[in-house]
């Protein structure tokens, strides 16, 4: 434990105490609510039904696409979720669809097996390439900015015959778990539009939350799919690392950590929709999962953690969090028979500096975070931190902010990488050997349910819960179980050892078969 890296968490948890007056005065403000959808009997529809209504001819694309656009434009002026939108190439697309499906050209069978997404519109976070939608990634820098070709996830998810609708608001540079950016704003949590969606693929999860869009992709590169899905009360799941080509993404860089830490993977309001969704973004590296392979939960070892340990520089995990965890763990036991422990990684409680050290191990970060291509043109992040008070700096304090951690590794004595390198290397070890090839551990994504707006930087302490996953490489399906008693999702993390993805995935489709899986929001009436 480094004394000075935590004593700056500690700062942020006991100002956050000293700022939580000012959070309860704003949520005095009335709440809002969003319409109810206009056709829940498609809007409410799973993709992986939505695709076989399609190629069985109960429904046309045309009519799904329709509603699902009609849908989008009735909730983004509230959640500000869309970026930039192809809403008419859409439709022209889904009518080519449904002509090609008349004319019985395929058979079901063969549009099933070939174009498992068929006539299926989609959402795709903006970090992630669609031709000719913009790809800025929020930053002001990149403003006007378009992708000239697909990424290879969307080329991939085309191929397959999804529809793309729109890309979706990302904080900038995905640097944040907070979705804002002074290019295209504040996306607001549709359970609760006085709240943060999360981050970074924020956009993409209210989207989704809010029935406008049946399945989307986001990356993750410390939670950016995982916190969001808490947040909004929906189904995400990171991959293993390497298993989806990062190809499209921006940011990116060729460092292997780099990759190793940024993943991109499916988002749905339902968890049937992962497993078909990830094997085709995954493409050929799908074979390394065999996610056909049938998963016996009574032969399950469910292990589970309530938190990573007391530490006072941390925010206690709430105790909805916790219940939610072990009442997932005890029905397994009573349903499947399963042997369940709560079990204890000490290395966890040094999450705080294996993540910070990892993410400075990346080479040429620095760069990245300030969109220069040559190393010694490097922003001053105190400078720009100087420009930021007089509306002066291209720059986010979000961006910032992680820019100053990368550069000082929050005062960790660079002698002691090796130290934490060894920490980890004895948690992944550790980890992989409890696993096993059919074990899974039951862990917080993150300490709260979803926070007001710019509360954030009072909670960072919370960061290391979904980030080690990434820095292990491991795979990870975030799980809704209900909503609190303000009405935000409660929900945790499931994870694997790496390449047992379909674990994961088995898991959060039996819970949402016990739990309820995704609930909506509350609308107005």
């Amino acid at each position: 434990m480094e004394l000075i890296a935590r004593f700056i968490f500690s700062l942020t948890v006991y100002f956050g105490w000293i700022a939580s007056p000012v959070y309860t005065i704003l949520a005095l403000r009335p709440k809002k609510h969003l319409p109810p959808p206009k056709q829940p009997e498609i809007l409410d529809l799973s993709a992986v039904a939505l695709a076989k209504k399609i190629r069985n001819k109960e429904l046309t694309s045309e009519q799904v696409t329709k509603a699902f656009i009609e849908r989008c434009r009735e909730v983004n002026g509230d959640l500000n979720a869309i970026v930039e939108e192809r809403f008419a190439a859409a439709i022209e697309e889904a009518k080519n669809v449904d002509r090609l499906i008349q004319s019985d050209t395929l058979s079901g069978r063969e549009i099933e097996t070939e174009k498992p997404l068929l006539g299926v519109p989609i959402t795709v976070k903006e970090a992630c390439k669609v031709e000719g939608l913009s790809h800025s990634v929020g930053a002001k820098l990149r403003k006007g900015v378009k992708a000239e070709e697909n990424g290879d996830a969307v080329a991939n998810l085309r191929k397959a015959g999804a529809i793309p609708l729109a890309v979706t608001n990302t904080p900038e540079l995905c640097c944040s778990v907070e979705t804002y950016n002074s290019v295209t704003g504040y996306t607001c949590n549709p359970y609760d539009l006085r709240r943060s969606c999360g981050g970074s693929s924020g956009g993409e999860a209210v989207l989704i939350a809010s029935s406008s869009s049946p399945l989307g992709i986001g990356s993750d590169f410390a939670g950016s799919i995982r916190m969001p899905c808490l947040f909004t009360g929906i189904f995400g799941h990171k991959p293993t690392a390497g298993v989806v080509s990062n190809k499209g993404h921006f940011p990116d860089h060729a460092d292997k950590e780099f990759q190793k830490l940024l993943n991109i993977g499916p988002m749905s309001r339902y968890a049937q929709d992962l497993k078909p969704a990830l094997k085709i973004i995954a493409g050929s590296n799908a074979d390394a999962l065999n996610l056909d392979q049938t998963v016996n939960l009574n032969d399950l070892q469910i292990y589970y953690m309530l938190d990573k340990g007391f530490m006072y520089s941390e925010i206690s995990v709430d105790s909805t969090i916790k219940n939610a965890i072990q009442n997932s763990a005890k029905y397994f036991q009573a349903t499947h028979g399963c042997f369940v422990q709560q079990i204890d990684l000490p290395e966890m409680q040094e999450t705080c500096e294996i993540c910070v050290l990892q993410t400075a191990e990346v080479e040429g970060l620095k760069q990245v975070f300030c969109l220069k291509d040559n190393p010694k043109d490097e922003c001053s992040v105190i400078m720009e931190f100087l420009k930021l008070l007089v509306n002066k700096s291209d720059y986010s304090i979000q961006l910032l902010l992680n820019r100053f951690i990368v550069e000082s590794c929050l005062f960790i004595p660079t002698y002691k990488k090796y130290k934490y390198a060894t920490v980890k290397n004895n948690l992944m070890k550790r980890l992989k050997e409890t696993l096993g090839d059919n074990g899974v551990l039951l862990f917080p994504t993150f300490a709260t349910p979803a926070h007001y707006k710019y509360q954030l930087v009072w909670k960072l302490s919370s960061l290391g819960y979904p980030m080690i996953v990434n820095v292990l490489g491991f795979p990870a399906t975030q799980v809704p179980l209900g909503l609190n008693k303000s009405g935000l999702p409660v929900g945790f993390q499931v994870i694997a050892a790496p390449h047992q993805d379909r674990l994961c995935l088995a898991v959060a489709e039996e819970l949402e078969k016990a739990f309820g899986g995704w609930i909506p929001p509350t609308y107005s009436s």
